[in-house]
């Protein structure tokens, strides 16, 4: 497995006071994941990308010439060029606040240290990581503590390795400062553009995973029209019960068949998210579960993750078009017809074998009368 460096920068603050002016609604932490062979070829080609949009001998998403949408658009679309993944986690601090009256820091800082150590090194169990050491330290301090006390070196984890450095003289932390501002774009109610569902767009074969937390269910439909025919909220609320119940349950699990799991449900959820009627191709989804360098058919895709989960009671409809989470009746519609295409045919398939053979044998071989065809004689009998 090659071994993978993350540059780890954040967007926003972590003051509790978010209706003040100046104070972000949201905080986002966000890690660029590069091959380590390829850092020196991506930081000199995003170096060269990014004197073509400012003169600035640093790159920062809150710097004056990317407050022009349409200049932070076109550098984002440049540097999408570039071989990158996206691991971020977004906090929404009027939900950890508000809602859940929790003592922010503290908690904030547990549970997102917590986030980090176990997405990340799912991801990469090799993995150095690099932070900026201005605003960052009090966070990556933190960081560096859990991950050593949680994690002990075997063979497959050799453990963890960091470093602290100055944005100034590390272009790929700035890389990662400039996709967390973007990111808040997209996100934070007080910087949201018209054209913010554009950045998405444009990084999407990037994101491996935009980890929201608290996870709200509210944030999953709010721009959705709540007609059960388009939308079914009983049915998505029981649909993230069964998933958080899920990745609660396996958060901790080492086993790889579980990791390919988790990695498929939080690709899907983020993709609700961001359209809960899109399907997603599986090859798409196989993708991420490869960063981990895990080789993986779409037939044991099929049946180990997909089948696995629904054999966990988490429902994940397909058609066609690909595998999505149901959001409405007509996805359900569409599942079923879509099983019914291959099931029924089949059965037909076996009535017609079944009286060739019987013919041919003059009723000597009569498979579907015995005991452990019943089940198999009783479809082909409702298709009589």
């Amino acid at each position: 497995m090659s071994d993978k460096i993350g540059f780890i920068d954040e967007s926003g603050d972590k003051s509790i006071h978010f209706t003040k002016d100046g104070v972000s609604t949201f905080f986002i932490v966000t890690a660029i994941i590069l091959d380590e062979y390829s850092v020196d070829k991506t930081r000199e080609q995003f170096v060269e990308t990014a004197a073509k949009h400012t003169r600035a001998p640093e790159i920062k998403s809150s710097a004056k010439a990317f407050k022009d949408f349409d200049k932070r658009i076109d550098f984002i679309k440049d540097i999408s060029k570039l071989n990158f993944k996206i691991y971020s986690i977004i906090v929404d601090k009027r939900e950890v606040f508000e809602d859940s009256g929790l003592q922010f820091r503290n908690i904030f800082y547990k549970y997102v240290n917590g986030l980090l150590d176990r997405e990340l090194y799912d991801y990469y169990p090799y993995l150095k990581l690099i932070s900026d050491n201005h605003g960052s330290e009090k966070f990556m301090d933190g960081f560096v503590n859990y991950v050593e006390k949680n994690h002990k070196q075997t063979e497959l984890f050799r453990g963890p390795k960091f470093e602290f450095c100055d944005s100034k003289d590390e272009p790929l932390i700035q890389l990662a400062d400039f996709i967390a501002g973007s990111l808040s774009r997209c996100y934070d109610p007080k910087k949201i553009n018209p054209r913010s569902s554009e950045i998405l767009k444009i990084l999407d074969k990037h994101i491996l995973h935009l980890r929201e937390w608290p996870e709200n269910p509210r944030n999953k439909y709010s721009n959705i029209e709540l007609e059960d025919e388009k939308f079914n909220k009983e049915l998505v609320d029981f649909i993230f019960f069964r998933i958080k119940n899920f990745i609660h349950i396996n958060a901790e699990n080492p086993a790889i068949e579980i990791k390919n799991q988790l990695i498929c449900l939080n690709y899907l959820v983020y993709r609700f998210k961001k359209d809960p009627h899109q399907y997603i191709y599986s090859d798409e989804i196989i993708d991420r579960i490869r960063v981990r360098n895990i080789h993986i058919t779409k037939r044991i895709f099929s049946k180990e993750v997909i089948g696995n989960l629904r054999e966990n009671k988490i429902l994940i409809t397909s058609s066609q078009s690909g595998y999505k989470i149901p959001c409405c009746r007509g996805d359900i519609i569409r599942f079923y017809n879509n099983y019914s295409s291959k099931v029924i045919p089949m059965i037909e398939t076996l009535k017609k074998t079944d009286i060739v053979i019987k013919s041919a044998t003059s009723g000597k071989i009569n498979l579907l009368e015995e005991i452990e065809f019943d089940y198999i004689k009783r479809l082909t009998d409702i298709k009589k």
